[in-house]
Protein backbone atom coordinates (compact mmCIF):
# COMPACT_ATOMS: atom_id res chain seq x y z
CA UNK A 1 0.00 0.00 0.00
CA UNK A 2 0.80 3.42 -0.30
CA UNK A 3 0.38 6.21 1.77
CA UNK A 4 -0.97 9.81 0.01
CA UNK A 5 0.90 13.07 -0.10
CA UNK A 6 0.37 15.91 1.66
CA UNK A 7 -0.56 17.61 -1.93
CA UNK A 8 -3.50 15.70 -2.44
CA UNK A 9 -4.82 16.35 0.81
CA UNK A 10 -6.90 18.96 2.01
CA UNK A 11 -8.05 19.34 6.22
CA UNK A 12 -11.61 20.74 6.02
CA UNK A 13 -12.53 20.41 9.62
CA UNK A 14 -12.36 18.92 13.37
CA UNK A 15 -10.07 18.35 15.85
CA UNK A 16 -6.81 18.08 13.44
CA UNK A 17 -7.66 21.51 11.80
CA UNK A 18 -7.70 23.37 14.92
CA UNK A 19 -4.08 21.50 15.83
CA UNK A 20 -3.10 22.40 12.31
CA UNK A 21 -4.00 26.25 12.81
CA UNK A 22 -2.21 26.57 16.41
CA UNK A 23 0.93 25.24 14.61
CA UNK A 24 0.68 27.57 11.67
CA UNK A 25 -0.17 30.65 13.97
CA UNK A 26 1.73 29.80 17.01
CA UNK A 27 4.10 26.73 16.97
CA UNK A 28 6.36 27.56 14.09
CA UNK A 29 6.65 30.95 15.04
CA UNK A 30 7.08 30.22 18.92
CA UNK A 31 9.89 27.62 17.80
CA UNK A 32 12.01 30.21 15.60
CA UNK A 33 11.89 32.61 18.24
CA UNK A 34 13.22 30.75 20.26
CA UNK A 35 16.05 29.56 18.23
CA UNK A 36 16.95 32.99 17.67
CA UNK A 37 16.92 33.66 20.67
CA UNK A 38 19.33 31.10 21.26
CA UNK A 39 21.44 31.06 18.46
CA UNK A 40 20.68 28.45 16.56
CA UNK A 41 19.71 30.39 13.32
CA UNK A 42 22.92 32.33 13.62
CA UNK A 43 25.15 29.32 13.84
CA UNK A 44 24.64 28.58 10.10
CA UNK A 45 26.48 31.74 9.32
CA UNK A 46 29.48 29.81 10.29
CA UNK A 47 31.49 32.03 12.17
CA UNK A 48 33.44 31.43 14.85
CA UNK A 49 31.61 32.94 18.66
CA UNK A 50 32.86 33.18 22.08
CA UNK A 51 29.53 30.80 22.63
CA UNK A 52 30.12 28.06 20.86
CA UNK A 53 27.16 26.53 19.07
CA UNK A 54 26.44 22.78 19.75
CA UNK A 55 26.34 19.30 18.02
CA UNK A 56 23.14 19.05 17.25
CA UNK A 57 21.46 22.45 16.42
CA UNK A 58 21.30 21.86 12.78
CA UNK A 59 18.81 19.06 13.48
CA UNK A 60 16.58 21.51 15.12
CA UNK A 61 16.65 23.60 12.64
CA UNK A 62 16.08 21.23 9.15
CA UNK A 63 13.07 20.05 11.21
CA UNK A 64 11.63 23.34 11.12
CA UNK A 65 12.18 24.17 7.73
CA UNK A 66 10.80 20.76 6.77
CA UNK A 67 7.29 21.62 8.98
CA UNK A 68 7.91 25.28 7.13
CA UNK A 69 7.48 24.01 3.89
CA UNK A 70 4.19 22.08 4.55
CA UNK A 71 2.94 24.67 5.79
CA UNK A 72 4.00 27.12 3.30
CA UNK A 73 2.74 24.28 0.22
CA UNK A 74 -0.43 24.60 2.24
CA UNK A 75 -1.06 28.34 3.09
CA UNK A 76 0.86 30.99 1.71
CA UNK A 77 2.76 33.02 4.51
CA UNK A 78 5.09 35.48 3.34
CA UNK A 79 6.43 36.27 6.65
CA UNK A 80 7.41 32.63 6.94
CA UNK A 81 8.83 32.49 3.83
CA UNK A 82 11.08 35.01 4.40
CA UNK A 83 12.20 33.49 7.49
CA UNK A 84 12.65 29.89 6.21
CA UNK A 85 14.57 31.37 3.10
CA UNK A 86 17.26 33.20 4.65
CA UNK A 87 18.13 30.44 7.17
CA UNK A 88 18.55 28.29 3.79
CA UNK A 89 20.45 30.81 2.02
CA UNK A 90 23.09 30.50 5.24
CA UNK A 91 23.44 26.86 5.30
CA UNK A 92 23.83 26.82 1.17
CA UNK A 93 26.41 29.63 1.54
CA UNK A 94 28.22 28.10 3.99
CA UNK A 95 28.37 24.46 2.88
CA UNK A 96 32.16 23.01 2.26
CA UNK A 97 33.73 22.99 -0.98
CA UNK A 98 33.47 18.87 -0.21
CA UNK A 99 30.02 19.16 0.31
CA UNK A 100 30.51 18.91 3.95
CA UNK A 101 28.65 21.02 6.97
CA UNK A 102 28.10 21.06 10.07
CA UNK A 103 27.50 24.57 12.19
CA UNK A 104 30.02 23.20 14.69
CA UNK A 105 32.31 20.79 13.55
CA UNK A 106 33.53 22.77 10.58
CA UNK A 107 34.54 25.85 12.66
CA UNK A 108 35.13 24.90 15.94
CA UNK A 109 36.17 21.14 15.31
CA UNK A 110 37.26 20.98 11.78
CA UNK A 111 39.93 18.17 12.63
CA UNK A 112 37.71 15.91 14.53
CA UNK A 113 35.23 15.74 11.11
CA UNK A 114 33.33 12.13 11.32
CA UNK A 115 35.71 10.91 14.42
CA UNK A 116 33.29 10.45 17.28
CA UNK A 117 30.32 7.83 16.44
CA UNK A 118 28.11 9.83 18.83
CA UNK A 119 28.29 13.31 17.90
CA UNK A 120 25.22 13.31 15.73
CA UNK A 121 27.05 14.77 12.50
CA UNK A 122 24.92 12.10 10.43
CA UNK A 123 21.81 12.58 12.44
CA UNK A 124 21.84 16.63 11.34
CA UNK A 125 22.93 15.56 7.77
CA UNK A 126 19.91 13.10 7.82
CA UNK A 127 17.46 15.99 9.01
CA UNK A 128 18.71 18.48 6.82
CA UNK A 129 17.87 15.69 3.84
CA UNK A 130 14.61 15.32 4.73
CA UNK A 131 13.90 19.33 4.62
CA UNK A 132 15.63 19.21 1.16
CA UNK A 133 12.88 16.34 0.36
CA UNK A 134 10.32 18.99 1.80
CA UNK A 135 11.57 21.77 -0.62
CA UNK A 136 11.86 20.19 -3.72
CA UNK A 137 8.90 18.14 -3.10
CA UNK A 138 6.31 20.85 -1.92
CA UNK A 139 7.88 24.30 -3.24
CA UNK A 140 10.00 23.04 -6.50
CA UNK A 141 13.21 24.57 -4.89
CA UNK A 142 16.13 22.89 -5.09
CA UNK A 143 18.84 24.31 -2.95
CA UNK A 144 18.48 22.03 -0.18
CA UNK A 145 18.25 19.04 -2.93
CA UNK A 146 21.50 20.39 -4.41
CA UNK A 147 23.17 20.39 -1.26
CA UNK A 148 22.19 17.41 0.02
CA UNK A 149 23.93 15.68 -3.11
CA UNK A 150 27.31 17.23 -2.86
CA UNK A 151 27.02 16.15 1.26
CA UNK A 152 26.25 12.80 0.45
CA UNK A 153 29.11 12.57 -2.35
CA UNK A 154 31.52 13.51 0.41
CA UNK A 155 29.66 10.89 2.97
CA UNK A 156 30.43 8.24 0.15
CA UNK A 157 34.06 9.03 -0.41
CA UNK A 158 34.82 9.15 3.45
CA UNK A 159 32.72 5.88 4.27
CA UNK A 160 32.72 3.86 1.63
CA UNK A 161 35.58 4.64 -0.47
CA UNK A 162 38.57 5.62 1.72
CA UNK A 163 37.00 3.88 4.99
CA UNK A 164 38.81 6.92 6.68
CA UNK A 165 36.42 7.69 9.64
CA UNK A 166 36.43 6.52 13.08
CA UNK A 167 32.80 4.86 12.84
CA UNK A 168 31.11 2.69 10.01
CA UNK A 169 27.37 3.75 11.22
CA UNK A 170 26.04 6.76 13.10
CA UNK A 171 25.92 6.74 16.79
CA UNK A 172 22.08 8.62 16.30
CA UNK A 173 20.40 6.82 13.91
CA UNK A 174 17.83 9.25 11.28
CA UNK A 175 20.33 9.56 7.97
CA UNK A 176 18.85 6.12 6.87
CA UNK A 177 15.29 6.64 6.58
CA UNK A 178 16.12 10.23 5.40
CA UNK A 179 18.14 8.62 2.27
CA UNK A 180 14.96 7.04 1.49
CA UNK A 181 12.71 9.71 0.93
CA UNK A 182 15.80 11.19 -1.23
CA UNK A 183 15.64 8.00 -3.29
CA UNK A 184 12.28 8.21 -3.53
CA UNK A 185 12.14 11.49 -4.60
CA UNK A 186 14.94 11.31 -7.04
CA UNK A 187 15.25 7.92 -7.83
CA UNK A 188 19.29 8.28 -7.46
CA UNK A 189 20.59 5.21 -7.07
CA UNK A 190 23.57 6.26 -4.46
CA UNK A 191 20.98 7.37 -1.97
CA UNK A 192 19.32 4.30 -2.10
CA UNK A 193 23.06 2.07 -1.26
CA UNK A 194 24.09 4.52 0.89
CA UNK A 195 21.03 3.76 3.26
CA UNK A 196 21.57 0.48 2.60
CA UNK A 197 25.35 0.54 3.96
CA UNK A 198 24.26 2.15 7.10
CA UNK A 199 21.54 -0.29 7.62
CA UNK A 200 23.71 -3.82 6.68
CA UNK A 201 26.41 -2.93 8.73
CA UNK A 202 24.77 -2.28 11.99
CA UNK A 203 25.94 -4.57 14.74
CA UNK A 204 28.07 -6.20 11.35
CA UNK A 205 31.26 -4.43 11.62
CA UNK A 206 34.88 -4.86 13.67
CA UNK A 207 35.43 -0.80 14.04
CA UNK A 208 32.90 -0.48 16.07
CA UNK A 209 31.81 -1.76 19.78
CA UNK A 210 28.46 -3.69 20.53
CA UNK A 211 26.33 -1.72 21.91
CA UNK A 212 22.66 -2.19 23.02
CA UNK A 213 22.10 1.46 23.27
CA UNK A 214 22.03 2.32 19.85
CA UNK A 215 21.04 -0.71 18.17
CA UNK A 216 24.81 -1.96 17.44
CA UNK A 217 24.21 -5.82 19.34
CA UNK A 218 23.64 -7.41 16.17
CA UNK A 219 22.92 -7.05 12.93
CA UNK A 220 19.68 -5.55 12.03
CA UNK A 221 18.03 -8.58 10.42
CA UNK A 222 18.97 -10.58 13.51
CA UNK A 223 17.42 -8.11 15.95
CA UNK A 224 14.13 -9.43 18.00
CA UNK A 225 13.39 -7.47 20.91
CA UNK A 226 13.49 -3.05 20.88
CA UNK A 227 16.51 -1.69 22.76
CA UNK A 228 18.49 1.19 24.03
CA UNK A 229 17.78 4.74 23.13
CA UNK A 230 13.89 4.66 22.16
CA UNK A 231 14.43 7.78 19.54
CA UNK A 232 17.35 6.05 18.20
CA UNK A 233 15.67 2.59 18.06
CA UNK A 234 12.52 3.83 15.94
CA UNK A 235 14.22 6.12 13.67
CA UNK A 236 16.33 2.79 12.81
CA UNK A 237 13.32 0.34 12.86
CA UNK A 238 11.31 2.89 10.29
CA UNK A 239 14.23 2.92 8.06
CA UNK A 240 14.37 -1.15 8.15
CA UNK A 241 10.77 -1.26 6.92
CA UNK A 242 10.97 1.11 4.47
CA UNK A 243 14.17 -0.67 2.70
CA UNK A 244 11.93 -3.39 3.55
CA UNK A 245 9.09 -2.45 1.36
CA UNK A 246 11.88 -0.79 -1.12
CA UNK A 247 13.43 -3.61 -2.28
CA UNK A 248 11.71 -6.62 -1.57
CA UNK A 249 13.65 -7.76 1.60
CA UNK A 250 11.73 -10.43 3.31
CA UNK A 251 14.32 -11.04 6.21
CA UNK A 252 14.24 -7.02 7.13
CA UNK A 253 10.16 -7.43 7.09
CA UNK A 254 10.24 -10.23 9.31
CA UNK A 255 12.85 -8.44 11.50
CA UNK A 256 10.45 -5.42 12.09
CA UNK A 257 7.10 -7.11 12.08
CA UNK A 258 8.92 -8.77 15.37
CA UNK A 259 10.21 -5.91 16.31
CA UNK A 260 6.96 -4.13 16.45
CA UNK A 261 5.14 -7.08 18.07
CA UNK A 262 7.91 -7.07 20.92
CA UNK A 263 7.19 -2.94 21.58
CA UNK A 264 3.36 -3.67 21.78
CA UNK A 265 3.44 -6.65 23.96
CA UNK A 266 5.95 -5.56 26.32
CA UNK A 267 6.89 -1.80 25.88
CA UNK A 268 4.10 0.46 25.28
CA UNK A 269 2.12 3.02 27.68
CA UNK A 270 -1.32 3.04 27.60
CA UNK A 271 -0.44 6.14 25.91
CA UNK A 272 1.07 5.19 22.57
CA UNK A 273 4.01 6.42 24.92
CA UNK A 274 7.21 4.49 24.76
CA UNK A 275 11.03 4.41 26.40
CA UNK A 276 10.00 3.85 29.98
CA UNK A 277 13.72 4.73 31.34
CA UNK A 278 15.09 8.11 32.42
CA UNK A 279 18.79 6.90 32.17
CA UNK A 280 19.41 6.62 28.57
CA UNK A 281 16.48 7.89 27.38
CA UNK A 282 15.77 4.04 26.60
CA UNK A 283 13.23 1.60 26.73
CA UNK A 284 13.31 -0.79 29.92
CA UNK A 285 12.93 -4.38 30.97
CA UNK A 286 9.65 -5.88 29.54
CA UNK A 287 6.52 -4.91 31.51
CA UNK A 288 8.71 -2.05 33.33
CA UNK A 289 6.45 0.44 33.03
CA UNK A 290 6.06 3.42 35.55
CA UNK A 291 3.87 5.60 35.93
CA UNK A 292 5.62 8.47 37.93
CA UNK A 293 9.07 8.02 35.95
CA UNK A 294 8.29 7.07 32.61
CA UNK A 295 10.14 9.33 30.23
CA UNK A 296 7.78 8.72 27.00
CA UNK A 297 9.90 11.79 25.05
CA UNK A 298 7.02 13.07 22.51
CA UNK A 299 9.85 12.64 19.90
CA UNK A 300 9.80 8.65 20.22
CA UNK A 301 6.03 9.16 19.74
CA UNK A 302 6.54 10.66 16.63
CA UNK A 303 9.08 7.94 15.44
CA UNK A 304 6.25 5.39 16.67
CA UNK A 305 3.64 7.02 13.78
CA UNK A 306 6.34 6.63 11.57
CA UNK A 307 7.80 2.98 12.09
CA UNK A 308 3.75 2.28 12.16
CA UNK A 309 2.94 3.82 8.88
CA UNK A 310 5.84 2.19 7.36
CA UNK A 311 4.65 -1.14 8.63
CA UNK A 312 1.27 -0.38 7.45
CA UNK A 313 2.38 0.23 3.66
CA UNK A 314 4.16 -3.03 4.58
CA UNK A 315 1.32 -5.54 5.93
CA UNK A 316 -2.08 -3.53 5.91
CA UNK A 317 -3.02 -4.81 9.23
CA UNK A 318 -5.55 -2.26 11.12
CA UNK A 319 -3.23 -2.96 14.52
CA UNK A 320 -0.85 -0.32 12.98
CA UNK A 321 -3.61 2.01 11.98
CA UNK A 322 -4.67 1.34 16.30
CA UNK A 323 -1.46 2.35 16.99
CA UNK A 324 -1.11 5.58 15.02
CA UNK A 325 -4.40 6.53 16.45
CA UNK A 326 -3.52 6.39 19.78
CA UNK A 327 -0.08 7.88 19.62
CA UNK A 328 -1.28 10.92 18.14
CA UNK A 329 -4.31 11.83 20.64
CA UNK A 330 -2.34 10.83 23.88
CA UNK A 331 1.34 10.37 23.53
CA UNK A 332 2.13 12.98 20.56
CA UNK A 333 -0.76 15.19 21.48
CA UNK A 334 0.04 15.55 25.19
CA UNK A 335 3.75 17.02 24.23
CA UNK A 336 2.73 20.49 23.23
CA UNK A 337 0.07 22.92 24.57
CA UNK A 338 -3.46 23.49 23.44
CA UNK A 339 -2.17 26.80 22.38
CA UNK A 340 0.65 25.35 20.14
CA UNK A 341 3.09 27.24 22.36
CA UNK A 342 5.23 25.42 24.94
CA UNK A 343 6.22 21.60 25.02
CA UNK A 344 6.99 18.60 26.70
CA UNK A 345 10.11 16.47 26.00
CA UNK A 346 8.82 14.26 28.65
CA UNK A 347 4.62 12.50 28.95
CA UNK A 348 4.76 10.68 32.28
CA UNK A 349 1.40 9.24 33.61
CA UNK A 350 1.68 10.71 36.91
CA UNK A 351 2.99 13.31 38.28
CA UNK A 352 3.14 14.54 42.25
CA UNK A 353 3.48 18.13 42.44
CA UNK A 354 5.01 17.98 46.27
CA UNK A 355 7.46 15.85 45.14
CA UNK A 356 8.83 17.72 42.24
CA UNK A 357 8.75 20.79 44.11
CA UNK A 358 11.19 19.28 46.81
CA UNK A 359 13.68 17.84 44.17
CA UNK A 360 13.92 21.35 42.69
CA UNK A 361 15.26 22.72 45.79
CA UNK A 362 18.10 19.87 45.70
CA UNK A 363 21.70 19.95 43.99
CA UNK A 364 21.98 18.63 40.67
CA UNK A 365 23.77 15.73 41.83
CA UNK A 366 21.29 14.78 44.72
CA UNK A 367 18.49 14.87 42.60
CA UNK A 368 16.34 12.17 41.18
CA UNK A 369 14.93 13.16 37.57
CA UNK A 370 11.56 14.11 37.68
CA UNK A 371 9.14 15.64 34.75
CA UNK A 372 7.98 18.85 34.52
CA UNK A 373 5.21 20.00 36.03
CA UNK A 374 3.99 22.87 33.08
CA UNK A 375 5.22 22.44 28.90
CA UNK A 376 7.66 25.52 28.57
CA UNK A 377 9.09 27.46 25.49
CA UNK A 378 12.35 25.69 25.49
CA UNK A 379 14.74 23.22 26.25
CA UNK A 380 18.58 23.02 25.85
CA UNK A 381 17.81 19.79 23.76
CA UNK A 382 15.05 21.18 21.63
CA UNK A 383 14.79 18.50 19.01
CA UNK A 384 11.40 17.74 20.25
CA UNK A 385 9.51 21.52 19.74
CA UNK A 386 10.53 21.31 15.79
CA UNK A 387 9.48 17.58 15.73
CA UNK A 388 6.40 18.98 17.11
CA UNK A 389 5.96 21.22 14.03
CA UNK A 390 6.72 19.09 11.20
CA UNK A 391 4.65 16.05 12.42
CA UNK A 392 1.39 18.22 13.08
CA UNK A 393 1.82 18.96 9.26
CA UNK A 394 1.86 15.23 8.53
CA UNK A 395 -0.70 13.66 10.40
CA UNK A 396 -3.07 14.20 7.72
CA UNK A 397 -1.39 12.06 5.73
CA UNK A 398 -1.55 8.82 7.75
CA UNK A 399 -5.93 9.09 6.92
CA UNK A 400 -6.23 7.15 3.76
CA UNK A 401 -3.86 4.67 1.64
CA UNK A 402 -4.60 3.29 -1.50
CA UNK A 403 -2.78 -0.26 -3.38
CA UNK A 404 -3.40 0.20 -7.18
CA UNK A 405 -2.43 -3.31 -7.62
CA UNK A 406 -5.46 -4.52 -5.78
CA UNK A 407 -7.56 -2.03 -6.24
CA UNK A 408 -8.21 -1.11 -2.59
CA UNK A 409 -8.63 2.09 -1.21
CA UNK A 410 -7.81 2.06 2.75
CA UNK A 411 -9.12 4.41 5.23
CA UNK A 412 -7.13 4.53 8.49
CA UNK A 413 -7.83 7.52 10.12
CA UNK A 414 -11.28 9.38 11.00
CA UNK A 415 -9.42 12.63 10.29
CA UNK A 416 -12.12 15.72 8.49
CA UNK A 417 -10.41 15.90 5.19
CA UNK A 418 -11.08 15.52 1.29
CA UNK A 419 -7.89 13.26 -0.17
CA UNK A 420 -6.95 12.34 -3.59
CA UNK A 421 -5.58 9.29 -4.97
CA UNK A 422 -4.99 7.32 -8.22
CA UNK A 423 -8.26 5.32 -7.78
CA UNK A 424 -10.24 7.58 -6.21
CA UNK A 425 -11.67 10.54 -3.95
CA UNK A 426 -12.42 10.21 -0.51
CA UNK A 427 -13.82 12.42 1.50
CA UNK A 428 -14.00 12.24 5.57
CA UNK A 429 -16.63 13.81 7.75
CA UNK A 430 -15.98 13.36 11.20
CA UNK A 431 -15.72 14.52 14.84
CA UNK A 432 -12.91 12.12 15.95
CA UNK A 433 -11.80 12.14 19.03
CA UNK A 434 -15.03 13.47 20.68
CA UNK A 435 -17.64 11.53 18.46
CA UNK A 436 -17.71 8.09 16.72
CA UNK A 437 -20.42 9.25 13.88
CA UNK A 438 -18.54 9.09 10.53
CA UNK A 439 -19.51 10.33 6.91
CA UNK A 440 -17.29 9.20 4.22
CA UNK A 441 -18.21 9.86 0.56
CA UNK A 442 -16.21 8.16 -2.69
CA UNK A 443 -15.87 8.45 -5.66
CA UNK A 444 -14.09 6.09 -7.57
CA UNK A 445 -13.80 6.85 -10.95
CA UNK A 446 -16.23 4.56 -12.53
CA UNK A 447 -13.60 2.13 -11.23
CA UNK A 448 -14.52 -1.38 -9.43
CA UNK A 449 -12.89 -1.07 -6.41
CA UNK A 450 -12.49 -2.42 -2.92
CA UNK A 451 -12.89 -0.16 0.29
CA UNK A 452 -12.03 -1.00 4.07
CA UNK A 453 -12.53 1.17 6.62
CA UNK A 454 -10.60 0.47 9.90
CA UNK A 455 -12.89 -0.89 12.67
CA UNK A 456 -11.29 0.93 16.08
CA UNK A 457 -9.79 -1.99 18.29
CA UNK A 458 -11.87 0.07 20.92
CA UNK A 459 -15.45 -0.33 19.28
CA UNK A 460 -17.61 -3.01 20.31
CA UNK A 461 -20.52 -2.15 17.43
CA UNK A 462 -20.54 -5.36 15.46
CA UNK A 463 -20.54 -4.57 11.52
CA UNK A 464 -22.19 -6.91 9.05
CA UNK A 465 -19.41 -7.00 6.69
CA UNK A 466 -16.21 -6.90 8.93
CA UNK A 467 -12.25 -8.64 7.79
CA UNK A 468 -9.41 -8.54 10.00
CA UNK A 469 -10.57 -5.46 11.68
CA UNK A 470 -11.83 -3.62 8.79
CA UNK A 471 -15.14 -2.77 7.31
CA UNK A 472 -15.29 -4.08 3.85
CA UNK A 473 -17.47 -2.81 0.45
CA UNK A 474 -16.51 -3.34 -2.90
CA UNK A 475 -18.38 -1.92 -6.45
CA UNK A 476 -18.02 1.40 -8.35
CA UNK A 477 -18.23 4.28 -6.15
CA UNK A 478 -20.35 7.16 -7.74
CA UNK A 479 -20.03 9.83 -4.85
CA UNK A 480 -21.79 7.26 -2.57
CA UNK A 481 -21.79 7.74 0.77
CA UNK A 482 -21.23 5.41 3.56
CA UNK A 483 -22.49 6.67 7.30
CA UNK A 484 -21.01 4.67 10.56
CA UNK A 485 -21.19 5.25 14.27
CA UNK A 486 -18.23 3.37 15.88
CA UNK A 487 -20.39 4.62 19.02
CA UNK A 488 -17.63 6.12 21.80
CA UNK A 489 -17.95 5.56 25.08
CA UNK A 490 -16.37 5.58 28.13
CA UNK A 491 -14.47 2.26 29.09
CA UNK A 492 -11.79 0.67 31.84
CA UNK A 493 -8.51 -0.77 31.13
CA UNK A 494 -6.02 -3.32 32.96
CA UNK A 495 -2.98 -3.98 32.80
CA UNK A 496 -0.95 -7.15 32.58
CA UNK A 497 -0.67 -8.14 35.59
CA UNK A 498 3.14 -8.37 35.13
CA UNK A 499 3.00 -4.59 34.73
CA UNK A 500 3.68 -4.35 38.94
CA UNK A 501 3.34 -0.45 38.93
CA UNK A 502 -0.33 -0.85 37.22
CA UNK A 503 -1.73 -4.48 38.97
CA UNK A 504 -5.10 -4.20 40.50
CA UNK A 505 -5.07 -0.64 38.93
CA UNK A 506 -7.51 0.81 36.54
CA UNK A 507 -7.07 3.44 33.56
CA UNK A 508 -10.36 5.40 32.31
CA UNK A 509 -10.56 5.87 28.27
CA UNK A 510 -13.38 7.44 25.84
CA UNK A 511 -13.51 6.15 22.61
CA UNK A 512 -9.42 6.84 21.63
CA UNK A 513 -8.58 9.19 24.19
CA UNK A 514 -6.81 8.45 27.53
CA UNK A 515 -8.19 10.16 30.39
CA UNK A 516 -6.72 11.83 33.65
CA UNK A 517 -7.45 13.57 36.59
CA UNK A 518 -5.71 16.59 37.50
CA UNK A 519 -5.56 18.17 41.03
CA UNK A 520 -6.95 21.33 39.17
CA UNK A 521 -10.53 20.01 38.59
CA UNK A 522 -10.62 18.17 41.89
CA UNK A 523 -10.23 19.49 45.12
CA UNK A 524 -8.63 16.91 47.19
CA UNK A 525 -5.82 14.31 46.91
CA UNK A 526 -6.09 12.47 43.34
CA UNK A 527 -3.19 9.93 44.32
CA UNK A 528 -5.56 8.74 47.53
CA UNK A 529 -8.47 7.28 46.12
CA UNK A 530 -9.98 4.39 45.18
CA UNK A 531 -12.59 2.95 42.53
CA UNK A 532 -15.23 1.21 43.65
CA UNK A 533 -15.82 -1.81 41.51
CA UNK A 534 -19.75 -1.35 40.43
CA UNK A 535 -17.85 2.53 39.94
CA UNK A 536 -20.00 3.99 36.53
CA UNK A 537 -18.76 6.83 34.70
CA UNK A 538 -21.26 9.76 33.93
CA UNK A 539 -19.99 12.39 31.30
CA UNK A 540 -20.43 14.38 28.57
CA UNK A 541 -18.41 15.37 25.86
CA UNK A 542 -18.22 19.24 25.83
CA UNK A 543 -16.47 20.77 22.38
CA UNK A 544 -13.68 23.10 23.31
CA UNK A 545 -10.51 23.21 24.70
CA UNK A 546 -9.20 21.46 27.31
CA UNK A 547 -12.52 20.34 28.95
CA UNK A 548 -13.29 18.59 25.77
CA UNK A 549 -14.56 15.84 27.55
CA UNK A 550 -15.91 16.13 31.42
CA UNK A 551 -16.29 12.94 33.01
CA UNK A 552 -17.17 12.59 36.48
CA UNK A 553 -16.90 9.33 38.34
CA UNK A 554 -17.84 8.44 42.06
CA UNK A 555 -14.53 7.35 43.82
CA UNK A 556 -13.61 6.97 47.37
CA UNK A 557 -11.40 9.47 49.01
CA UNK A 558 -9.04 8.40 52.00
CA UNK A 559 -8.15 11.95 53.44
CA UNK A 560 -5.23 12.24 55.62
CA UNK A 561 -4.98 11.83 59.17
CA UNK A 562 -2.78 12.97 62.55
CA UNK A 563 -1.24 9.72 63.46
CA UNK A 564 1.51 8.04 60.75
CA UNK A 565 0.05 4.82 61.23
CA UNK A 566 -2.64 3.35 63.02
CA UNK A 567 -4.40 0.25 63.96
CA UNK A 568 -7.71 1.52 62.42
CA UNK A 569 -8.04 1.58 58.66
CA UNK A 570 -8.30 4.62 57.29
CA UNK A 571 -11.81 6.76 57.11
CA UNK A 572 -13.32 6.80 53.66
CA UNK A 573 -15.61 9.70 51.82
CA UNK A 574 -17.32 9.08 48.54
CA UNK A 575 -16.09 12.05 46.04
CA UNK A 576 -16.39 12.79 42.73
CA UNK A 577 -13.14 12.73 40.35
CA UNK A 578 -13.07 14.26 37.16
CA UNK A 579 -11.40 13.13 34.35
CA UNK A 580 -10.40 15.00 31.50
CA UNK A 581 -8.44 14.15 27.99
CA UNK A 582 -4.31 12.99 29.20
CA UNK A 583 -3.18 14.90 26.07
CA UNK A 584 -4.90 18.43 27.93
CA UNK A 585 -3.27 18.03 31.16
CA UNK A 586 -0.42 20.79 32.29
CA UNK A 587 -2.86 23.94 30.55
CA UNK A 588 -3.29 25.34 33.46
CA UNK A 589 -1.98 25.26 36.87
CA UNK A 590 0.83 23.21 38.72
CA UNK A 591 -0.91 20.26 39.85
CA UNK A 592 -0.81 16.50 40.99
CA UNK A 593 -1.66 14.26 37.42
CA UNK A 594 -3.03 10.48 37.64
CA UNK A 595 -3.73 8.13 34.51
CA UNK A 596 -4.43 4.94 36.68
CA UNK A 597 -6.14 4.27 39.68
CA UNK A 598 -6.08 1.85 42.17
CA UNK A 599 -9.49 -0.38 42.10
CA UNK A 600 -11.04 -1.78 44.93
Amino acid sequence: MQSVSLKQIKVTDGFLKTRLTANRNNTVYNVYDRFKETGRFDALKCVKEETKSHIFWDSDVAKWIEGACYMLYANEDKNLRALMDQVIDDMVNNQLENGYFNSYFQVYEPDAIFTRRNDHELYCAGHIFEAAVALKDYLNDDRLLNFASKYVDYIIDRFTVKKDTGFVTPGHQEIELALLRLYKLTNEEKYLNLAKFFIDNRGANDKEECSFYNQSHLPVRHQTTAVGHAVRALYLYTAMADMALTIKDVELENAVKTLFDDIVKSKLYVTGGTGSSYNGEKFGIDYNLNNLGAYNETCAAIALCYFADKLMQLYGDAKYGDIIEKVIYNAFMSGVSIDGNSYFYVNPLEVKKDRVEYESTLPNWAKDKHPLLKRVKVFDCSCCPPNVVRFTEEIPSYAVYYDEDLSTITVSQYLSEEVYTPLASVNIDSNFPYDGKVKISVNSYGKDIKLKLRKPSWCKVNFYNEENGYLVFEGVFDDAEIELDFKMSFYEIYANPTVLEDFGKVCFNYGPLVLCAEGTDNDFNILSVKIPKKAKIKGEVLYGDPYVVNANLKVLYYPKTEKLYDVKPPKKIEKTLKLIPYFAWANRDENDMAVWFTKC
